[in-house]
């Protein structure tokens, strides 16, 4: 495999190098989405999102992941990784990219945002509302809706953090979003690390379940914590950012501009994030990390990255 789909085979392992021990759950819920999607899963988001996103187009990105009470400004995974899409996307490809999440994640995303200077909006989506995500689709008419470490619930309705709680009350639902978006014809695209995120739903079935250490909850509900949401591009990844920066990386070979971020952009984004409140979502301290995971392995990850030709 040649050309631009064979740096998406360098990209996709550079963004399941393990850590800790999670690399197998990680490369095990991979490895179903690969048989499924039969394409390295970084370059089908990049080359879905050249084919339908155009100049002047809406593209609709979000995050939100974490416990309001033990992460009350989100995690560290999932806005630098939407921050760097959202720059890659206007650059790239002349899209008008606009940003939502929980109202108690915006200023880690505004921050990390002026970092990389993309041009978008920001805006919130409350909590238990569900019809507004179909309102937010007829306001904003997107062509794509992109997803990076967006907690989704079940097929119970609700939804769980890895150690199985139930934190629904602090997460807005997007199932109308998205099948709202399905219902339109608008592309999806997903990216997540553990199987609660938005589009593991593309997994249902016998692939998801047994691929997840803790594939019951501790709620009263008693389903799996896996998010039953389908997307129409599912992109895994050992942490949510990189898989964002893995889709973005693609995009430069596909589009020929220098879009992905560098090593001292990835300090400060992280920097400004922590300063605004984001947490590490494993360890839940205002640490320099991503799930774990410090500010050099982050940086390494975007060297690897960016040395891919």
């Amino acid at each position: 495999m040649g050309g631009a789909a064979g740096v998406g085979e360098a990209v996709d392992q550079i963004c399941l190098l393990p850590w800790g021990t999670r690399g197998g759950d990680v490369q095990r819920l991979y490895r179903a989405a690969r048989r499924l999607q039969k394409a390295p899963l970084t370059f089908l988001g990049a080359s879905r999102l050249a084919e339908v996103v155009r100049a002047g187009d809406v593209v609709l990105l979000l995050t939100g992941a974490g416990d309001a009470s033990e992460l009350p400004g989100g995690e560290t995974d999932g806005p630098l990784g939407v921050a760097v899409l959202a720059r890659a996307l206007h650059l790239g490809l002349g899209a008008r990219p606009v940003v939502i999440s929980e109202e108690r994640n915006l200023d880690p995303l505004r921050a990390v945002l002026e970092v990389t200077g993309a041009e978008c909006s920001l805006l919130p989506f409350p909590c238990g509302q569900e019809g507004a995500g179909y309102r937010l689709l007829e306001e904003l008419q997107p062509t794509t809706l992109i997803s990076v470490e967006k907690l989704g619930p079940n097929s119970k309705g609700v939804i769980h953090d890895m150690r199985g709680r139930d934190v629904s009350a602090s997460h807005a639902s997007v199932r109308g979003l998205f099948d709202g978006a399905r219902d339109r014809g608008i592309l999806t695209v997903a990216v997540g690390d553990r199987g609660n995120e938005v589009g593991f739903g593309l997994l249902v079935g016998p692939h998801v379940g047994p691929q997840l250490r803790s594939a019951r909850c501790r709620c009263p509900c008693r389903g799996s914590i896996g998010c039953d949401i389908r997307a129409d591009v599912l992109v895994v990844s050992s942490i949510s950012n990189w898989g964002a920066y893995g889709v973005v990386t693609c995009l430069q070979a596909l589009t020929g501009r220098r879009l992905l971020h560098t090593p001292e952009d990835e300090a400060a984004m992280l920097g400004a994030a922590i300063v605004a409140g984001a947490r590490d979502g494993v360890t839940h301290a205002l640490t320099s990390t991503v799930d774990g995971a410090n500010l050099k392995v982050q940086q390494a990850v975007v060297t690897l990255l960016g040395a891919v030709q």
